[in-house]
């Protein structure tokens, strides 16, 4: 085994052999849950489309797109590439609250997904950016402590999810008219 496999598989176990008091794993399967998070992003989605001005339809914009890129890409992609066993394949430990998916392990598509939004989100509001990058790091962390991903199946996720997002907002940025929505200020009411 080699030794980033060793260090992959020694915080794996570190991190899911730890205590794992009843109400942080409810915490963690409710933010590893993406549609506990459908209406609070669709309420989001029509506040920002309706009265976020010019900054706030591109994020909306950006973010579909982001996800439009980056789930396919990490699911149907990346993961088909690596062929990596989800931790879980190789033992069953008596912490996997939400069982063993089939799919593949890396990268995980959680971390891919959340943290290309994080990373559109900080671009076009930046001073959201410390409080996406928490809560895309919990979603993170999330999957490695209920069990189903080894701690560099989110990194390399979180990696390839920044890269995704920070390449659609440049790209959207170097079209004319999005770049003008991005900019403009909002008229007078």
């Amino acid at each position: 085994m080699t030794t980033i496999a060793t260090l992959d598989l020694s915080l794996y176990h570190r991190i899911l052999y730890a205590p794992h008091p009843e109400a942080l794993t409810r915490v963690m399967i409710f933010v590893t849950r993406p549609e506990n998070f459908f209406l609070a992003i669709g309420v989001a989605a029509f506040f920002l489309i309706l009265w976020g001005g010019g900054r706030g339809r591109f994020l909306v914009l950006s973010a579909g797109i982001g996800v439009a890129i980056s789930d396919p890409l990490a699911s149907q992609v990346i993961k088909g590439i690596f062929h990596r066993p989800r931790p879980c394949h190789g033992e069953l430990p008596a912490h996997l609250p939400l069982g063993c998916s089939d799919s593949w392990s890396f990268p995980s598509s959680h971390a891919v997904n959340i943290f290309c939004e994080a990373t559109i989100v900080s671009l076009v509001y930046p001073r959201a950016a410390p409080w996406a990058y928490l809560f895309a790091s919990l979603v993170g962390y999330s999957r490695i402590y209920l069990g189903v991903h080894y701690p560099f199946d989110v990194l390399g996720g979180a990696g390839i999810g920044v890269f995704v997002g920070w390449g659609v907002v440049r790209l959207l940025e170097r079209i004319p008219v999005m770049a003008r929505i991005r900019h403009r200020t909002d008229e007078k009411r």
